[in-house]
């Protein structure tokens, strides 16, 4: 991994571990816009077409990322644009529910409640023991439930739910699954196919690498043609660039999604960031990612404080979040002041390294955190 840390010129300015929230682009990424810049000027040429290949070798890319088919991924502005493509999309009736845990982040509970005048009830499942408990999961559900949508990894303390396990129940039931899977990709496998998701979002800034305003949403594409577009233009349709014959017939497949022009340089940075996720290999990172968590939970356990992050690796994904006798916010403020970037998210401090980070860097947090608490 040290062969690929010279990538982040962060490291140079902080020790950065709040990759759950907004996380620093690679020097790769940052080339990359300005090799699109370059040639978007005219300095180095103007090759429209050849930018139309790039997106599409860069969607081939978040595929392979996730385990989908190409045509079934479309790029989207946000994880709450592709969560609002299936809330505003499916075809509801009155009566339907769709179930959401409790302390979701808000862009995943919000487009489901927008459905109250169609008359869908949101249904929630309870914090229980920093867990989501399957029992509470099939408790909720009843003959109307629609739509299950949940977090891969929970932001609020890095909980990570058996995603295999509610695809499969999902199935059972006749109920559509919806990933949420912005604090988990990049930083732990992910498969559709083998999960059973319907679909799934998730946004670049965070364990991905790459920059805000450029995320990825998958649809399986049986499921395609039945969600309508609530945004339509002229890439949606199947003879997309016969402008002069119009006639309206829906592309069949994620595509769909995609009403207009592409955010090209986001997804040139996109680009750049999933390949380097790729070349380092996912499983790497994984194995990286949960060694330094490790080191976290053994770090936090030696000073009394309380993990609110389960121990166990099946259950925990690139975030550990622990509380003390102290207030999170103010500790994460004044470990700025001395260039450590840490969070603080429901009464814990939010520590979330990713594969570039170091064993020394996780001791510096701690030292830094035992000289505050001493004074």
């Amino acid at each position: 991994m040290d062969n690929f840390r010279k990538e982040f010129p962060i490291i140079n300015h902080f020790i950065y571990l709040d990759h759950a929230g907004v996380s620093p682009v690679s020097l790769r990424v940052k080339n990359e816009v300005a090799k699109f810049l370059a040639e978007a000027s005219g300095e180095t040429g103007f090759d429209y077409n050849s930018w139309g290949n790039r997106i599409e070798e860069v969607r081939a890319s978040c595929a392979k990322l996730i385990g989908a088919e190409v045509e079934e991924v479309a790029f989207v502005k946000n994880t709450s644009h592709g969560i609002s493509i299936v809330a505003s999309g499916l075809d509801w009736n009155k009566g339907d529910n769709v179930i959401v845990f409790e302390k979701e982040f808000s862009s995943n509970i919000y487009p489901w409640l927008n459905l109250k005048d169609q008359g869908v009830e949101v249904r929630f499942i309870p914090l229980r023991d920093e867990r989501i408990l399957f029992d509470d999961i099939e408790d909720l559900i009843d003959s109307r439930t629609r739509l299950i949508s949940m977090s891969s990894v929970q932001s609020i303390n890095g909980f990570r739910i058996d995603l295999n396990r509610l695809g499969r129940l999902c199935k059972s039931k006749g109920i559509l699954f919806f990933v949420d899977a912005i604090q988990s990709l990049g930083a732990v496998s992910m498969d559709v196919k083998e999960c059973g998701a319907d679909f799934l979002s998730a946004d670049g800034h965070k364990w991905l690498l790459a920059p805000e305003g450029i995320g990825i949403f998958y649809c399986r594409k049986e499921l395609a043609s039945k969600i309508r577009p609530n945004l339509i233009g002229w890439k949606s349709v199947e003879n997309d660039h016969d402008f002069e014959n119009i006639e309206f017939k829906l592309k069949s497949d994620a595509l769909r999604f995609e009403e207009g022009s592409f955010n090209t340089i986001g997804i040139y940075a996109l680009g750049a960031a999933v390949d380097l996720l790729l070349e380092v290999g996912v499983y790497n990172i994984e194995k990286r990612v949960y060694e330094l968590g490790d080191l976290i939970i053994n770090e936090a356990e030696k000073r009394g404080f309380s993990l609110k992050t389960p121990q166990n690796l099946k259950e925990r994904g690139g975030i550990i979040s622990f509380a003390g006798d102290f207030d999170p916010k103010e500790i994460a403020e004044k470990l700025l002041e001395s260039s450590i970037v840490v969070n603080n998210r429901g009464g814990g401090l939010r520590v979330s390294p990713h594969f570039y980070n170091t064993e020394a860097e996780i001791l510096k947090l701690f030292e830094a955190l035992d000289e505050i608490l001493i004074n």
